[in-house]
Formats: structure tokens, C-alpha cells, sequence
């Protein structure tokens, strides 16, 4: 599916959150993420890096070089985990649409995955996520609303409108900011009156491989 922008006028922040793996994040981006940039090449594109590992692995990453893409590295000089990461890639977010993609799991088949997660955020405004669906627990378990559908975008591969994020940033509560984080920013997305959209032809999940996963375009499982 094409994007309904054209591609002059289109951009999107790509997030990677890397953690002591340098060798899966090297991975991710010369096998899934440079050719879907490069199947892409009217688009714009700002590549963000929160690196949680031990060290400053910039110099490592700093192997990024395409005429379309605005790199920007930051290492906050230790893990400070999955939601405090997220809320300071949004913050450099240029453009009104981010994907997320995890740095250790994953795997493109096919580079119009990203157009099937962000062309629905375009289409709708009052979609905020766009990815995997998958239930949740009660609500009430996180502190909200008991009567919000449980359900949740799972944390793996996903879209999203950066200015829903901006407003509503994932919660540094110790409970929630790294495990339950997609769950609980799912809900207080939900809470403030988005939707989250599913799209069939990503698939991501939790701690399983799954089957021909060359089914979809994109999956997040616990292979490479």
C-alpha cells in the first residue's frame, strides 16, 4: 500500500533502543531496516538511537550514511530502561509519525510494512498506535478505567502519532516502565480517547517463534 502523502512531503522518525547487543543491532539495521529506508527513497527519515547499553557505542553505530536520513545518536550513559528511553526518542521526533522497531528481535519480509503501519495513523486522527493486538489484563490491575477494552499494541514493532506520545509519555511508575510498559501506555492512550489499530500484516509477539513467519510483511518474535 503507497503512502497517501507524496513522497516530498512525507516523513517519519524510526526508534531503535539497543541494550548491550551490538551484534543484533547491527543486524536489525543492515538487514531490516536500511532496505526498507532504501525501498523508500522519496521519503524522509530520522533514525533515532536511545542506546541503554554499558558504553557509548556510537562510534560502532556510526556506520549510518543515506542521503534521505537525519541521524541521531544518544546514550544516556546507563539502561534506564524501556519507557524513559521511549519519552526521550519522542522528544526528537522531527516528524508527526515514529515507528518503533526492537533492536535483539525481528525480521522484514517485506519493505511495505512500514506504509501498513503508518498509512492508517494518516488516514484517522484519532488513532495513536498502530500494530499487533493482543488482550490485556483487567484495567483496574494498571489504575484504569475498568470499562476500557482489554487490549493492548504490542511493544515489539508498532507505529504511532508522535504528537499522542508527546502528550501522554510512558509512565517512569517502577511497576510498569520496562515490563506491562505496552500495555500500561496502551490504556492511558485508550484513557485519553485514541484507538489502537491493528494491522494483519505485522505480526509481533512475546517470547515464541512462530511458525512460516514469512506470512507477514514484518515479525517480531524471539528469533533473529
Amino acid at each position: 500500500m503507497q503512502s497517501p502523502l507524496k513522497g516530498n512531503d512525507f516523513g517519519v522518525s524510526v526508534i531503535l533502543i539497543p541494550h548491550n547487543n551490538a551484534e543484533r543491532f547491527n543486524m536489525r539495521m543492515q538487514r531490516d531496516v536500511l532496505p526498507t529506508i532504501k525501498a523508500h527513497p522519496s521519503w524522509k527519515f530520522q533514525l533515532i538511537i536511545i542506546d541503554n547499553s554499558d558504553e557509548d557505542k556510537k562510534q560502532q553505530h556510526d556506520f549510518f550514511k543515506e542521503d534521505n536520513v537525519e541521524y541521531n545518536y544518544t546514550w544516556p550513559g546507563n539502561n534506564i530502561m524501556y519507557g524513559p528511553a521511549m519519552n526521550i526518542a519522542v522528544s526528537m521526533c522531527k516528524y508527526p509519525y515514529f515507528i518503533y522497531i526492537c533492536s535483539n528481535h525481528g525480521r522484514m519480509y517485506d519493505a511495505t510494512w512500514i506504509d501498513d503501519l503508518i498509512n492508517p495513523i494518516i488516514q484517522n486522527n484519532k488513532i495513536a498506535m498502530t500494530g499487533s493486538l493482543y488482550p490485556s489484563c483487567n484495567p483496574t490491575d494498571m489504575g484504569f478505567a475498568h470499562h476500557l477494552p482489554r487490549v493492548h499494541i504490542q511493544g515489539g514493532v508498532f507505529g504511532a502519532r508522535t504528537e499522542a506520545i508527546a502528550v501522554h509519555p510512558y509512565t517512569h511508575d517502577e511497576r510498569w516502565k520496562h515490563w506491562g510498559s505496552d500495555i500500561y501506555q496502551s490504556y492511558k492512550l485508550m484513557a485519553a480517547g485514541y484507538l489502537l489499530h491493528p494491522v494483519k500484516t505485522i505480526n509481533s509477539v512475546w517470547r515464541e517463534c512462530l511458525p512460516s513467519p514469512e506470512r507477514w510483511k514484518y515479525v517480531h518474535d524471539y528469533s533473529e
